[in-house]
């Protein structure tokens, strides 16, 4: 580890320790500054990607230490809904553990399999603790410090696009050439140690952006503005070369303003209307950046001057036309191919996961079918696995269902924050189906575990003086229903610590 390394290392730490809420904060910081870093340490080593873990532990521990209780019971309406199946879950995560440990004798496999497949549920917690001691004001304070510093980290590959050189730009390695569209296209990282993570950061930057611009009362300026940084993270996303990216802004403006018509306006006819527009409107965005230098000759496409941006756009255009083999090849077909290979049991946690290569290769195990989310998680936990997966899933809906239909009438702000964190880990859900590799990124792991977490407390938030408005309407659960959700008559002080 460098100096420089150091120096952030023990800066962001120290702050994280005199106040853990700040050690959010630091998480974002640390968890976007850890990429450049590695680039300029001699030999890129690979444990820079969880220094934004040493921060967090960190905040986890100086939350722990002044009081603050991060067990997951304390989350409103754990225990009546979410307990049994998130408990058989990481069960089972656990087992498969021991599973790989004792096939393939290394501790690195299962490690990082547990890492990937747990560290969501802390962030979860703390995120949740976060929310409730500083209402709405503070989660939206984190969101904008994540956009931008990460907005500010993104810029970087516009400027490796226009061939700056820097030991600061690239992809860590050889770096990826993409063979499409009849041509042949960089794939773009800027600060980021892959094309894949700066997608995901574009697009998580976008749907964070229309989150926030939604949360208060709209204006001219604020819709523009908002607007234009989207189309900009769009056009960025693209020179990436990740179309996943526009498949993941999609999906959220569509779960986003299915939700409103749904559960705000109360018509499942109207819900329907607005998914198709959403769809529509999408299939404008990707629209936005259409080529003018594309030429067809019979099943070909050539594009010229294929490293500029047309090219690219070219590119997200076949999002489409690809998207329903890509779900075959990679959301269907994996799960036949890992039981065929592998078993009901599957191959053991880590198997599918990044930064494993080395001992898959050694033991001479076939990831093909983790390429797919759904494959990954039969790869790694089995058909048991999958089952489990999708009872968790089900639970949280019924959980957010019965939890999320007063919010509409108690806080309208607090329900569109609510809207935007489901449409969020909706567009991510979908995103994992086909495509795993950002998806064994701590940092990423972490915002995704806050998401969550922050989405738990909006009800919370709504009922106990957060909200603008202060009246409970009916079938509100008050103290007695969950245990842990006081009525409005008896309001509570906000949690310290």
């Amino acid at each position: 580890m460098n100096t420089l390394t150091m120096l952030v290392v023990m800066l962001t730490g120290l702050l994280t320790l005199l106040d853990w809420r700040k050690g959010m904060v630091m998480c974002v910081l640390i968890g976007v500054a850890q990429d450049p870093l590695r680039k300029l340490a001699a030999g890129q080593p690979v444990y820079y990607v969880v220094l934004v873990g040493v921060i967090f532990a960190l905040t986890w521990i100086r939350a722990a230490l002044m009081g603050v209780p991060l067990s997951p019971s304390a989350v409103q309406g754990w225990k009546q809904n979410l307990k049994i199946p998130v408990s058989l879950f990481v069960t089972l995560v656990l087992a498969q553990a021991v599973h790989s440990l004792a096939a393939y004798d290394s501790l690195l496999m299962p490690g990082i399999g547990l890492l990937v497949w747990l560290s969501p549920i802390p962030a979860v917690v703390l995120a949740y603790q976060f929310a409730v001691r500083r209402g709405l004001a503070g989660v939206r304070g984190l969101m904008v410090a994540y956009v931008a510093i990460a907005l500010v980290s993104l810029s970087g590959v516009y400027l490796e696009y226009q061939g700056v050189q820097s030991r600061l730009l690239g992809e860590i390695g050889e770096g990826q050439i993409i063979y499409d569209v009849g041509t042949v296209l960089k794939a773009y990282s800027g600060f980021y140690r892959a094309s894949e993570i700066a997608a995901w950061h574009a697009a998580a930057i976008a749907c964070f952006i229309f989150m926030l611009s939604i949360g208060k009362k709209a204006t001219v300026a604020r819709v523009l503005v908002a607007l234009m940084l989207i189309a900009i993270l769009v056009s960025l996303g693209i020179l990436t070369g990740r179309r996943k990216m526009l498949v993941e802004i999609t999906v959220f403006i569509c779960a986003y303003f299915f939700l409103v018509a749904w559960l705000q306006r109360g018509t499942a006819r109207l819900a329907m209307v607005v998914l198709l527009a959403g769809a529509v409107g999408y299939i404008g965005i990707v629209g936005f950046v259409a080529p003018d230098n594309v030429q067809r000759s019979g099943n070909s496409t050539y594009v010229k001057n294929a490293q500029r941006i047309e090219g690219y756009a070219a590119r997200g255009q076949t999002v489409f036309a690809d998207l329903p083999a890509r779900v075959n090849q990679l959301g269907v077909q994996p799960i036949l191919w890992a039981v065929d290979r592998f078993g009901w049991l599957g191959a053991g946690l880590g198997t599918g996961s990044q930064g494993t290569n080395a001992i898959a290769e050694a033991n001479n195990i076939d990831r093909g079918a983790a390429e797919g989310g759904l494959g990954k998680i039969t790869m790694e936990l089995g058909v048991p696995g999958l089952l489990m997966a999708a009872w968790v899933l089900v639970a949280l809906a019924h959980h957010l269902r019965r939890q999320l239909r007063p919010v509409v009438k108690v806080s309208p702000q607090h329900a569109r924050m609510a809207f935007g964190m489901i449409a969020f880990l909706v567009a991510n859900a979908a995103t994992f189906s086909v495509a795993t590799q950002a998806y064994s990124d701590l940092f990423i792991l972490l915002i995704l575990g806050w998401c969550l977490g922050f989405l738990l407390a909006m009800p919370a938030l709504a009922v106990n003086g957060d909200a603008p408005r202060r009246r409970t309407p009916a079938g509100y659960p008050t103290r007695g229903s969950f245990g842990t959700v006081p009525s409005l008559q008896g309001q509570q002080r906000r949690p310290q610590g």
